[in-house]
């Protein structure tokens, strides 16, 4: 397969002098054009901030990101040689939804990286409608604000704005962790869905390690700001090999329960 991602000794380092922290250290691993890749790991341990260097909200400080083969940084400086085509969705539904903004404008406001031609084309009407349909909201849904919305519904404007610009590569950053259960099975099989029909490669962070065997391929466990290890999904449940991963494992109800999926 073909590799749309490469990350080769990546660090991030916050503060100066003797006040630093290593967020994210030698960091290396490649994901695949057409494939989920979830990243895993505890609170702190660096995965968002990957996500984040990878999208363009924070830079590394050390090693370095390849897109299509690509350098993503230069000098701090963000390249990317299609505007839009690198998403995100963000974790929670609330605080990444500008609560001034309606629906409309949130899900266009990616359009103005776009060319003027790109913009008028990707914000027709019909088009709009049809990416709403799909991701279960209504065209009346458009001129309200997020309060009005439940949290669900939020994710699903979320992940709207994120596929108006047709994007390749789509950042998953914790996706359904502040929805309800029942909800988080609705977006997980909506996000699968999505990936099959444009052909989506997904970057999937989260700290639950069912979420990531049901929908990822492979996956790379962090701790601490480094990965610690990696492989194909079934191979690590089957046969973890560093301690952490065992843990992890174990926090699970059981191995061989299909609690989460029943309700998918």
């Amino acid at each position: 397969m073909k590799e749309l991602l490469q990350l080769s000794g990546v660090c991030k380092q916050y503060g100066k002098g003797s006040q630093t922290f290593q967020a994210v250290s030698n960091v290396s691993f490649s994901i695949n054009t057409g494939e989920t890749f979830g990243l895993i790991g505890e609170s702190g341990s660096g995965k968002s901030t990957l996500g984040k260097m990878v999208t363009g909200l924070d830079y590394p400080t050390a090693g370095t990101i390849l897109y299509e083969g690509n350098s993503l940084w230069n000098e701090k400086k963000y390249n990317r040689r299609k505007p839009g085509e690198v998403q995100i969705v963000f974790q929670d539904p609330q605080s990444s939804l500008d609560p001034r903004m309606t629906v409309q404008d949130i899900i266009l406001e990616p359009l103005w990286a776009l060319s003027a031609e790109e913009r008028r084309q990707k914000a027709d009407k019909e088009r709009l409608h049809a990416l709403i349909a799909r991701v279960g909201l209504k065209p009346e849904h458009l001129p309200r604000y997020p309060h009005e919305f439940s949290g669900g519904q939020r994710q699903r404007i979320a992940i709207a704005r994120a596929l108006i610009t047709d994007p390749t590569f789509v950042i998953l950053d914790e996706p359904t962790s502040a929805l309800d259960v029942s909800v988080q099975a609705h977006v997980l099989n909506l996000l699968k869905e999505l990936k099959r029909e444009r052909g989506l490669t997904y970057l999937f962070i989260s700290h639950n390690m069912a979420v990531i065997r049901y929908m990822c391929d492979r996956m790379a466990v962090m701790q601490r700001g480094k990965v610690v290890e990696t492989g194909a999904v079934a191979d690590i449940f089957a046969h973890p090999q560093d301690p952490y991963t065992k843990t992890l494992l174990a926090s699970l109800p059981s191995l061989h329960s299909d609690s989460f999926t029943s309700s998918l």
